[in-house]
């Protein structure tokens, strides 16, 4: 990613000096850490369980031995505020006492039965609550629950297409890795290890709907899938009418909308379904709605839950159905966990109060940046904040580039760790939980100032 242009030659040259004397701090705190990476190489691919364990960090892997309400501690003793809430998986905070009742209380029935348990109608109800969508499903990610709602909007329509936004991140799934560039918006892959384009597959801008519509009325699109709001090139917003005039486009070109909550679910209650008033015609969801514990959802229609209720297979082959289904999906334990969060934990009052808490986390960013004469803005959405380097906020993942730098952001998140704030992953910002309190914002804030005043220093 290129330099940000809000970002001068000047400030740049005192965030690589801040870099490399950071990142030397940080090493020298993280022996345990390093010790540990060496011996994970010789058992893992890059030293890590999975890629993202790596790849996300530009400072050595830092290993974990446990977390506590809103911070978690590393294995050589350092804790962290935590204002990254694992991408929105541990939003709740870590161990929770309620929910490590509900843990063990389910581990003594049995977290896998491979059969229902009552716990998932108290689910359905919370999701349709949020959602207003009456029928649900379950996987174990978001990822999963977006290839289903593909395979059941591309069953229902008749279609193979699927039309995308630029800036969108849909999980790890062959349908939605591919971006839009050069003067034809020519597909290109997002990763390695990629097969062709999907057919029928389109990307788009965020906020064109011109775009959109003219993909739609060539009538092969089966399915528009959309974050309402962008979250993985910081937080971009539909401007008035974009998302209301995409419903209205899909219902007019027999096109199924599905709404990807994922992030959102955790900015405000009912996501951006709810705050912008949209009906989907399924909206898929996971990460942190069992506190932790790994699921995904998806939701329909009465109309669409007719077609997959009637193309269930059958084990002997002898009905041919839609392609859905895991061994350990709607676990007990899931279900058990996700009953609690949602109806107990992340209940409207506490998301409420965590977007108040993201206001000021958002209006705190702004005021330290103008009050050093920088026009940069601040991210916000609820819950959801972060930075933008640019005067004016972003319309399309573009533009959000331009806000973005990767020195800056590296260089923040350094700094902030060595202080005991563990700051977001460089595409987003940082993100209140619900285990933290006004006390947590200060402190993000008191240390962005050193920051800042460092950068910024004549």
């Amino acid at each position: 990613m290129d330099a940000s242009p809000g970002l001068s030659d000047q400030y740049r040259t005192r965030l690589e000096r801040i870099r490399q004397r950071e990142d030397a701090a940080f090493r020298e705190r993280v022996p345990a850490s390093l010790s540990l990476a060496g011996r994970a190489r010789r058992t893992m691919p890059g030293g890590v369980p999975t890629p993202w364990m790596a790849g996300f960090y530009r400072t050595p892997v830092l290993w974990v031995s446990h977390g506590r309400g809103p911070s978690f501690t590393d294995v050589d003793g350092n804790t962290y505020l935590d204002f990254n809430v694992g991408d929105v998986s541990s939003v709740l905070g870590y161990a929770h006492p309620r929910l490590t009742e509900v843990i063990g209380a389910q581990a003594a029935r049995g977290v896998q039965l491979f059969l229902p348990v009552e716990a998932a109608f108290g689910v359905c109800e919370q999701l349709r609550l949020r959602f207003g969508l009456p029928q649900w499903q379950f996987t174990l990610s978001a990822t999963t629950a977006n290839t289903e709602a593909l395979r059941i909007a591309r069953f229902a329509t008749g279609r193979q297409g699927v039309l995308l936004f630029g800036g969108k991140y849909h999980g790890q799934l062959q349908e939605t890795l591919w971006s839009a560039e050069g003067p034809a918006d020519r597909l290109v892959p997002e990763s390695t290890g990629l097969e062709a384009p999907p057919p029928g597959l389109a990307v788009v801008d965020f906020n064109d709907l011109a775009a959109a519509e003219r993909v739609l009325r060539r009538e092969r699109t089966a399915a528009v899938l959309i974050e309402g709001v962008l979250t993985n090139c910081g937080t971009v917003l539909p401007d008035a009418g974009f998302l209301p005039g995409l419903r209205e486009a899909c219902t007019r070109t027999g096109t199924l909308l599905v709404m990807d909550e994922t992030h959102t679910q955790f900015d405000l209650y009912g996501g951006a379904v709810r705050h912008y008033a949209v009906t989907p015609d399924l909206v898929t969801g996971g990460k942190g709605i069992a506190g932790g514990i790994p699921i995904g959802v998806h939701g329909m229609t009465d109309a669409v839950a007719d077609v997959v209720g009637s193309n269930i297979a059958d084990e002997l082959g002898s009905t041919v159905g839609l392609a859905l289904g895991g061994t350990l999906f709607a676990n007990a334990l899931s279900l058990a966990c996700a009953e609690v969060v949602l109806t107990e934990l992340m209940t409207p009052a506490e998301h409420e109060r965590t977007a108040r808490l993201g206001g000021l986390l958002a209006d705190g960013i702004e005021t330290a940046v103008r009050s050093r004469g920088l026009d940069w803005r601040a991210h916000r959405f609820g819950a959801r904040s972060g930075y933008c380097l640019l005067p004016e906020l972003p319309r399309n993942a573009r533009e959000a580039h331009l806000g973005t730098d990767p020195l800056f952001a590296d260089t923040r998140r350094v700094f902030f760790a060595n202080r005991g704030v563990w700051d977001a992953i460089s595409s987003s910002g940082p993100h209140v939980g619900f285990a933290h309190e006004e006390a947590d914002v200060a402190t993000y804030l008191g240390v962005l100032d050193d920051f800042l005043t460092e950068m910024c220093a004549g």
